[in-house]
């Protein structure tokens, strides 16, 4: 009790990783509040460097999608006989994103980031000159990813006419791929024509259950929980 006029509850959590979306469940009222005994407490205090007054950046400039994935990761190829790799390519800064399958008679496919957009790559092994083929392109898709932090799911369409991102919890994101428009736009900083627009849509499920499953088809986008499926309707 504090000044007798507010009861102070702290509260831990089992399980370390998602934020909380909310604690009472579907009251609209509370309010988050990230380290609120930080918000006095100056840079500066909390390096003890002797050239503090020189940062290497300024880190109010850095955003979510600058930070380096702590977990480095390749990409290997393994000889079917001889069980080992034949090709290893070093992925760097292109974190991997998802794997998904296209068609039933190739390799499933896989999508890393590079800079602000996200590739998709083909497996070809029977083509040793040309292992991995680019054959799609989200723009901006690596850089919104990475602001996402309940993220727990991303996919894509076989067609590629969409990516989706899935939280842990309600929300879903659908990204479709630039598509033509009927009116006359202007990009105002560039003085320049837009003649394709790229729309993102979200959807909040009607559940307070953890999302366990995820899966796209060219028109659908179905997302499981531990009590329901639900069905999304993307494309007609």
């Amino acid at each position: 009790m504090k000044d007798d006029k507010i009861l102070e509850v702290f509260l831990q959590k089992k399980n370390i990783g998602p934020m909380w979306p909310e604690l009472v469940i579907r009251d609209r009222t509370e309010e988050s509040v990230v380290n609120p005994s930080l918000d006095d407490v100056n840079a500066e205090d909390l390096i003890d460097d002797p050239e503090k007054d020189k940062p290497p950046c300024n880190v109010q400039e850095l955003e979510d999608c600058d930070i380096f994935p702590e977990d480095s990761s390749s990409l290997m190829r393994f000889d079917g006989e001889t069980m080992k790799p034949t090709h290893v390519v070093n992925l760097g800064s292109h974190q991997f994103l998802f794997a998904v399958d296209v068609s039933p008679s190739e390799m499933p496919c896989f999508c890393v980031r590079h800079d602000v957009d996200a590739l998709v790559w083909q497996p070809r092994p029977t083509q040793p000159d040309n292992m991995w083929e680019h054959i799609a392109t989200f723009n901006a898709l690596g850089y919104v990813q990475a602001s996402k932090r309940d993220k727990k799911f991303a996919t894509c369409a076989p067609n590629f006419s969409y990516a989706a991102l899935g939280e842990c919890l309600r929300r879903v994101f659908i990204y479709r791929q630039p598509s033509p428009v009927d009116t006359v736009l202007f990009n105002r900083k560039q003085g320049k024509k837009v003649g394709q627009v790229a729309k993102q849509q979200v959807a909040s499920l009607d559940s307070n259950d953890t999302v366990l499953g995820f899966r796209a088809t060219n028109e659908r986008l179905f997302v499981l929980t531990s009590r329901n499926l639900f069905v999304l309707r993307v494309n007609n």
